[in-house]
Parts: C-alpha cells; structure tokens; sequence
C-alpha cells in the first residue's frame, strides 16, 4: 500500500530592507553613540568618536548585512543561534577593522583611551559594538518582518482580487451566453438565416477569444480589442441601428499589458445605462492611447448622461469594482475617471501604468 508524500513547504524569501533605510538607521544610530560617548567621557573629542564609531559601525553593518544577504536571502530567516554567531563574528572582525581604519585617520590610539589600559579600552569597544549591534539588528529585523507581513498582504488581497474576478465571468458569461442563444432562436424563426450566421459567426469568434484570455493575468489589449469586437457585433445585431461603435486604438497601445474584465464592463456600463435607455440609441467610442508612460483607455457614449444613468438601478456598482481591482494591481499609479460630455453622454476614462510583454522563454 502506498504511502502519501507531503508536498515541502515553500520558503518564503527575506523581505529585506531598502540600503537606503539601512544606511539612515546607521548613520543615526552611530552619531547617537558618538554623542553619548563625548558626554559621558569627555576625554576624547566628538570628532574621534564620530569617526570611531561610524567606521566601526559602518564595517559592522556591512560584514552582517552581506552574511545575510548571501546565506539565507533565499531560505527564509535565519535561526537565532546561527545569527548570532553571524553578529558576533562580524562584530569581533568589524570592531577591530573598524578601529584600525579610525586610529589611523585620527592618529588616536586605543591606548590613549579613555578607560586606561589597551584591553579595558578594547573589551569597552566590543562591549559597545555589540550592543549598538544588537539594538540596530532588533529594529531592521522588526522592520525586515513588517516589510514581509506587508509584501503577504499585497499577495493575499491580488489573489483575492483574482478569485472575485472568477466569480464576476462565471455571472457575466452565463447571462450573455443565454441571450445571445435566445436572440438566435428568434433569428431561425423568423427566417433570418443571414443574420443567424453572422450572430453565430460572432458568437464563435467571442468564444474563441474568451477561452484564449480567461486565465490570463493580463494581455496585450489588442488581444482584448479583438475579443470585445465580436461581442460588439452581436450587440449590434440584437440593437439593430440603435447602436453604432467604432474602435481607434495607436500601435504603442495595442501592444500594453491590460488585466482582464476592465474594458469590457466600462463598454457594457456605457451601453446599459448610456445607450440602452436613450430613445435614438447612440455611439460608442473605445479610444486607447499612450501618454507620459500611462495607458489611457476612454469609453465614451453619447447617450442620456450622467445624472440620467445614475439613477437606473444597479449604476455605479461596476465602477466600483473596477476602482478595487486597479487598486490592489496597482495602487495609485492606476484611476478611473468619469466626465460627463456636451450635450448629453459620458466619457469613463481609464489610466494605468503601461507595460509590455517579456520576452517569451
């Protein structure tokens, strides 16, 4: 009888802290000490233990900082025994290194030090460096764990935001497979066998492209133009001369990285709340361009406006959630924006950070 083999847990990798941080928190720290040190022992000035200790420090940090990065940035946090270890190494071959450095800058030896003799004078600056150590170890790993605690949360709300993205297709999908399947039934009846075709030719393309980008993060938004186009197509055909669309988008565009089910709803939002309830139907726009480094996707409508669509039921839910999703894929480098247009329509237009594929592996 076989035995079940559990999967290893993955290690998550460190979360450590920007060198600019790093190097702030030492700096403060050392003139910290070198203060203390020149009011509590006045015997040396503040520019040698400015220079002591930033040197000290500096070669402390940096013996710590590149142990960690090189043994365990790819293995999860270290134990406590084998940092310690680490600190106490670097802290012994960074204090002596250190001090040797700042003697001969300062031409001020250990021996003339404050305490007396050269060992109380070394043993004081070990002493001293390991504590500065320890404290300056305590707060970058808190820092370091926060980092980490947060890069989770980031994970956790995008897988999130993914799953709800799942669920918004299987709603969305369903009901426009239904009508679209009704409105070809009443094609056949009616003897229409033109337009049937060309309803299940769309269909099928709709269906093909649908298929090819559902599990996709993200794709080129030409591959979602080509995708909304035939579900275009058959909205015309239910519409007849109610609707008319027409879609402009620049070759730099085409090729930006665009998550799933974001210009499908603004397109869908414009023709149900805009289109739909006008009297002569009207035109859609889907307008793609780029600017400054931003994508920049306008869906405009000439339709009742604004004030009008927002007091159909069910107006304003589907902005909502695109806001949630540019949110948590891009924080505020991501906006939806809705302008009411000249005499009656509205333009919803969307900017977020343009990206282009990789390279293919």
């Amino acid at each position: 009888m076989g035995t079940m083999v559990k999967p290893a847990r993955a290690v998550p990798d460190i979360a450590l802290l920007p060198l600019r941080e790093l190097v702030l928190s030492l700096l403060l720290l050392n003139t910290l000490i070198a203060t203390l040190l020149t009011l509590i022992l006045p015997l040396s000035t503040f520019w040698v233990n400015m220079v002591y200790s930033h040197l000290i420090g500096a070669c402390i940090c940096t013996l710590t900082e590149v142990g960690q990065r090189l043994l365990w940035t790819r293995c999860g946090w270290p134990t406590p025994w084998r940092f310690g270890l680490l600190l106490l190494g670097s802290t012994v071959l960074g204090a002596s290194l250190g001090a040797t450095l700042a003697g001969w800058v300062t031409h001020f030896s250990l021996h003339e030090g404050p305490i007396g003799d050269l060992l109380s004078n070394v043993l004081a600056v070990l002493g001293i460096s390991m504590l500065a150590s320890l404290t300056l170890s305590a707060w970058l790993w808190q820092r370091g764990r926060l980092a980490e605690a947060r890069l989770d949360a980031e994970t956790a709300l995008r897988g999130q935001t993914l799953a709800e993205l799942r669920a918004l297709q299987a709603q969305v999908e369903p009901h426009f497979l239904f009508n679209t399947l009704a409105h070809l039934d009443a094609l056949l009846q009616n003897d229409t066998l033109d337009e049937a075709q060309d309803l299940l030719d769309y269909f099928t393309r709709y269906l093909r492209g649908t298929l090819s980008t559902s599990r996709q993060e993200a794709s080129p938004l030409a591959d979602e133009l080509a995708r909304i186009e035939p579900w275009l197509c058959i909205l015309s055909i239910r519409f007849g001369q109610r609707l008319r669309w027409r879609i402009d988008a620049s070759e730099q565009a085409a090729h930006c990285l665009l998550p799933p089910m974001l210009l499908q709803p603004l397109a869908e939002n414009a023709i149900r709340h805009g289109i739909e309830p006008a009297v002569g139907g009207g035109v859609l726009h889907i307008d793609a361009q780029v600017h400054d480094g931003a994508l920049c996707i306008c869906v405009r409508d000439d339709g009742v406006g604004l004030e009008a669509a927002h007091a159909r039921p069910g107006a304003g839910s589907g902005l909502a959630n695109i806001r949630a999703r540019l949110a948590a894929l891009y924080g505020d480098a991501a906006s939806l924006s809705l302008t009411p247009l000249a005499p009656h329509g509205v333009e919803a237009r969307l900017s977020l950070p343009a990206q282009r594929p990789g390279p293919r592996t």
